[in-house]
């Protein structure tokens, strides 16, 4: 058998995460179809395998500044092994007799040298992940494993995302994504020629805009997938970049709106998202959670469609002139107006109702808010112009209360069978 870093590493990344698909699929879909054993053995290859591949892939990365840095020391077997190697012309100090007899550096001291590489950036929450996947895999290989399934899912959270930038960015071309971005940024030109020769030009400038959102917020996904984000200045510039292009977009939320187009989108604070929709002269305020993105297959006139997930928020009626929240269908949320000239803003709901039946409003001396404060799958997201499943609308209502996981894994199982 023979493998270099890069291939094997590779492998291993595909095989983890394609187990932890499994081990989602069978927690959040089928949950009826595997025993709880079988369910522990999908997570139990997902942490084995991707922890493997991220360690061999390091190594590359180690080996491509320095070979010498991947050695645990440089004895005197690692120096026949070199000598060795280029008097025989060989690619590798592994393919020499001594390789048994020489010893790679372990994980965390191959984590310390990367940190020291010119050039290679790890950032903190990377590292934390990395260290913590390290030490899944300890107590797997080492012990009768006793773990906390949330704590998982949590490093896992983000990770292919963080790892396909990473490796990219350190490894170039050669490294493989474990989404299929790179697959759709390979065949772009080809999409977008097929696209041409359809007349769907809305779809071409869609798939533009489409990219670039992605590369701004540093976001992997290829044609016919599904992706959560849960990193909320991925979801911010993605979303910037998306509503606030050329497109129109339009909403339906999860209390029934129907909003017509959305022109902008506005972060009011770090968690505060705001879509304003321009038919009806409303802002609509949340606290974004995460954002789940679906790509349908390039080469048709189809949407891509972005659903929002917000979380709870505190209300505390004194800073609302002691007004309560409006609640249908167990949303909660709390309408008011915002006065253009002072800046001044109306929460008595008399004064609102007294305000928009003199059609003062219209006459933009006032802007519409709506916040909402209660967690669930606030919205769908669909670019006017383009087909979609008009069946999202009663979706969203009927699963508002879905957990942005779960609702992930089933649009996968949904979507892009």
């Amino acid at each position: 058998m023979k493998l270099n870093f890069l291939d094997s590493g590779l492998d291993s990344l595909k095989k983890g995460f394609k187990s932890l698909v499994e081990y989602e699929k069978v927690t959040f879909y089928n949950k009826e179809e595997v025993s709880e054993e079988k369910r522990f053995y999908h997570l139990k290859d997902a942490i084995l395998f991707i922890q493997h591949g991220i360690e061999i892939l390091v190594k590359k990365i180690i080996q491509n500044h320095s070979e010498y840095l991947i050695f645990s020391q440089i004895d005197n077997h690692v120096k026949s092994a070199l000598k060795q190697k280029n008097e025989r012309n060989l690619n590798s100090v592994f393919e020499t007799d001594l390789k048994h007899k020489i010893h790679t550096v372990s994980f965390n001291e191959s984590i310390e040298r990367l940190k020291i590489i010119p050039g290679v950036k790890l950032s903190s929450t990377l590292e934390k992940r990395l260290n913590e996947l390290e030490s899944y895999r300890n107590i797997i290989m080492h012990s009768e494993p006793y773990l906390n399934e949330y704590d998982i899912n949590i490093t896992f959270d983000g990770l292919s995302d963080e790892l396909d930038a990473f490796f990219y960015e350190n490894i170039g071309e050669t490294y493989k994504m474990i989404s299929g971005y790179d697959e759709l940024m390979k065949n772009i030109e080809t999409f977008k020629e097929l696209l041409q020769e359809k007349g769907l030009d809305l779809k071409i400038k869609s798939v533009e805009i489409i990219v670039k959102a992605l590369k701004k917020a540093k976001i992997s996904i290829g044609s016919n997938e599904v992706k959560r984000i849960t990193n909320i200045n991925s979801c911010s510039k993605f979303l910037e970049e998306m509503i606030n292009s050329d497109l129109t977009f339009g909403t339906d939320l999860y209390n029934g709106f129907c909003s017509g187009a959305i022109k902008k989108f506005k972060r009011g604070g770090e968690n505060l998202f705001e879509f304003y929709a321009a038919e009806n002269q409303t802002s609509y305020q949340y606290k974004i959670k995460s954002i789940i993105i679906y790509i349908p297959p390039i080469n048709n006139d189809k949407s891509p469609i972005i659903f929002v997930e917000s979380d709870n928020m505190e209300f505390d009626s004194k800073d609302y002139d002691g007004q309560e929240l409006d609640v249908f269908d167990e949303i909660k949320s709390f309408r008011y107006l915002k006065s253009i000239k002072d800046n001044e803003f109306v929460y008595k709901k008399e004064k609102i109702y007294s305000i928009l039946e003199s059609s003062i409003i219209q006459n933009g001396n006032y802007e519409d808010y709506y916040k909402f404060f209660t967690k669930g799958i606030f919205c769908f997201l669909n670019i006017q112009g383009l087909d979609y499943n008009q069946g999202f609308k009663r979706f969203i209502w009927q699963q508002k209360t879905m957990d942005g996981k779960q609702f992930e894994v089933v649009l996968r199982e949904v979507l892009t069978k």
